[in-house]
């Protein structure tokens, strides 16, 4: 039995298409990831003033890259609740207000709250201990002065408590709410009086989860972390002052 030389060849540029546009098609994927990072943090971190036009040519020259990824990009940050869009205008920075404020902090406190009592159903006394110890570590955080590395401390052991409750959802859930809320956990602890009432609370839920207590543990997760009407008041003006002024209220 003869092959056709013809056949072999085109076979073969038939492979090359299609390795070359499977190459193409996870290079476009990996730019968006890239772009959609970049912009995230941006977002996070109120680069973009509340309320504010995002203009996706100045983002895509500063990143270096097409409009396509841009446009894809925030997209996800709009599904993601980092950016809003107002059809056949564009992408607009999230707003920041008291009433935004304060109902992130509730959420989270439901989750964090109905993940605290399965920790207390499901952790082993190891895995408990391991997270204290965690914690622990960065326990002298509150005599240095760095409010950055308090915020970055506070929300790793929130995490490790909802990691307890083996509810990969909850966990998922709260990544996502920890990005949307990190600029104000930042403004918040950044006050003293407030660091340490959140380190003296943080030490009554361990107490709490050693002994199992789902219930008032539980009640302590939901006081420590639901903001009141005024609360949230304040920590919005201080972010407002912080993004506009460079400055805390």
């Amino acid at each position: 039995m003869t092959t056709n030389p013809r056949n072999d060849v085109n076979n073969g540029v038939k492979v090359q298409t299609r390795a070359k546009e499977r190459e193409r098609i996870v290079r476009a994927a990996d730019s968006v990831d890239r772009v959609y990072a970049a912009i995230k943090e941006f977002a996070i971190d109120y680069r973009f003033r509340p309320g504010e036009k995002i203009n996706e040519v100045e983002l895509a020259t500063e990143l270096g890259v097409s409009r396509t990824p841009v446009r894809a990009a925030l997209n996800r940050l709009q599904r993601d609740g980092f950016v809003a869009s107002v059809p056949n205008k564009g992408f607009y920075a999230r707003e920041l207000t008291p009433e935004a404020v304060r109902d992130l902090y509730e959420l989270r406190a439901a989750i964090e709250r109905a993940a605290f009592v399965l920790a207390c159903e499901r952790a082993t006394d190891t895995e408990i201990q391991a997270t204290v110890d965690a914690w622990t570590k960065h326990s002298s955080l509150k005599g240095e002065g760095s409010w950055v590395k308090v915020a970055v401390a506070d929300e790793s052991f929130h995490m490790a408590l909802t990691q307890l409750s083996k509810n990969a959802q909850m966990v998922n859930a709260l990544e996502g709410l920890c990005s949307r809320i990190r600029f104000f956990r930042r403004i918040d602890l950044e006050s003293m009086p407030r660091r340490s009432h959140s380190y003296q609370e943080h030490e009554a839920i361990i107490d709490a989860l050693r002994r199992r207590d789902a219930a008032g543990g539980a009640a302590l997760v939901e006081k420590h972390i639901t903001l009141s009407s005024a609360h949230a008041m304040e920590v919005a003006a201080r972010g407002l002052a912080r993004i506009f002024f460079g400055t805390t209220a």
